[in-house]
């Protein structure tokens, strides 16, 4: 049986890992595989109510990606119950576009997507998934418009505080590595200070404590041939609209670095959860034109996707890692919370090659030890 190993949380709230010995991963059930065949990267996620609702994506269904084919886009959207059995996956509105690269967030009205790429071009969109009034016996969802952004922002990042919508990072139309605020009520998107330093391409938004977390991410520049992955997170207040110092991330035991690039995560309580994403020099140097001729052919392994998951304790300021844990290895997956427990949706287990997977880790409340577990079918390695 696979074990994982991690550090000591000093928490009530969320037990990761009460001792420093090896717990069992256990596997907790089977969630059917998400219905696109091949599965997705990069869609929008979010829990409504009793439903986890899944839509958009994108993945190269016909020829692979390292024979040259064509990347589709998605714009079907699918529910699946989060109560008794679950059911299977059921179809539900379809997107305003077929799109993926777009940030996501759960509010108190449902799920707001913003920004994201269709085949041809970045957008401005951003629009909310709710469920439709009176229909408790049926999951049954509609679409509604909000406020475009003031600039197309693709593989930017979403997170909602008291009530209001935040994005941040990505690639914005303009040039700018702004914040944009989208409070209830409101018909156009407030722009605030941007955030210090170079942008941040698929960065992880979260937040906790009266602040922002603007984790991870990329920035590629095109005449020097450089690609910066910053190794921290940079806090915002959103009292005092001003950035913080970054916050570096902690080193892994070998001594290189986290690259927390199309990773993802979740506030829970006082603490941050951040998993997924790729290796760094392995990133870094496919970026930089240094990869081998094969890179898109190398068995998923080899390219080294993080499958730790790193703890912030806002409160303490202190970094705890949960090493190994399984099916946490994706880049373009998203990470949800429901209840006490995460669950991680599709994303790519390779350059090029999605997951049909979710992957299921329960939270115990008070003392107890987290039981996580991979609950899905086979890897899906043919496209």
């Amino acid at each position: 049986m696979k074990v994982i190993k991690c550090l000591t949380l000093l928490s009530v709230w969320l037990v990761m890992m009460c001792s420093c010995h090896r717990v069992g991963v256990r596997e907790a059930g089977e969630l059917p595989d998400y219905p696109v065949p091949g599965g997705v990267s990069a869609p929008f996620a979010g829990v409504v109510g009793d439903y986890m609702i899944v839509g958009g994506g994108c993945n190269f269904p016909d020829v692979p990606a390292a024979d040259g084919g064509a990347k589709r886009f998605y714009d079907n959207a699918y529910c699946r119950s989060m109560t008794g059995d679950g059911g299977e996956w059921q179809p539900i509105v379809d997107l305003p576009l077929a799109l993926a690269y777009g940030a996501s967030v759960v509010t108190d009205d449902g799920i707001v997507c913003v920004g994201g790429m269709c085949a041809d071009s970045a957008v401005t969109q951003a629009f909310l998934i709710r469920q439709k009034p009176d229909c408790d016996d049926a999951p049954m969802f509609e679409i509604c418009g909000l406020p475009p952004l003031p600039v197309a922002v693709d593989n930017g990042a979403a997170a909602f505080a008291d009530g209001i919508v935040y994005v941040a990072g990505g690639n914005q139309a303009d040039g700018g590595n702004r914040l944009y605020a989208l409070a209830p009520g409101d018909t156009a998107w407030h722009c605030l200070p941007a955030c210090p330093g170079s942008k941040r391409v698929q960065p992880v938004l979260l937040a906790a404590g009266g602040q922002l977390y603007l984790a991870g991410g990329f920035c590629y520049d095109r005449l020097s041939n450089t690609c910066t992955i910053p190794a921290d997170m940079v806090p915002y207040n959103i009292a005092t609209r001003q950035w913080g110092e970054p916050v570096s991330f902690p080193v892994k035991p070998d001594g290189t670095r986290y690259a927390l690039v199309g990773g993802s995560g979740v506030t829970v309580g006082n603490r941050l959860l951040l998993t997924g994403g790729v290796d760094y020099r392995i990133f870094q140097d496919a970026m930089e034109g240094k990869a081998p001729a094969d890179y898109l052919k190398k068995p998923a392994e080899w390219y080294r996707f993080n499958s730790d998951v790193l703890v912030y304790d806002t409160a303490r300021a202190r970094w705890e890692v949960c090493r190994d844990v399984g099916g946490m290895n994706r880049a373009g997956g998203v990470l949800l919370l429901a209840d006490d427990h995460l669950f991680m949706i599709c994303g790519e287990v390779k350059p090029g090659i999605r997951s049909t997977r979710i992957g299921a880790y329960e939270l115990s409340g008070f003392g107890g030890d987290t039981k996580a577990a991979s609950v899905v079918r086979g890897e899906n390695t043919g496209r």
